[in-house]
């Protein structure tokens, strides 16, 4: 029961650490997921800041960037 356990515990972080990865993070993140009360304020700060990949997506359009132009 608790190799299960334990499987289904790497299998979460695994994911978790995929999630944040493309989200722009670093996937050694997913670490503060796993302390209680600390896991909470991440996953609000996780959901309600600018991700680096919509920052970057933002300053490319600010760019204001024609396909095809070199």
């Amino acid at each position: 029961m608790f190799f299960l356990s334990f499987l289904g515990f790497l299998v979460l972080a695994f994911l978790l650490a995929l999630v944040f990865r493309k989200a722009g993070y670093s996937g050694f993140q997913i670490i503060l997921l796993f302390v209680p009360i600390v896991n909470i304020a991440v996953f609000v700060w996780f959901a309600l800041t600018e991700w680096p990949i919509q920052k970057e997506l933002r300053e490319l359009k600010s760019r204001n960037v024609t396909p095809g132009a070199v």
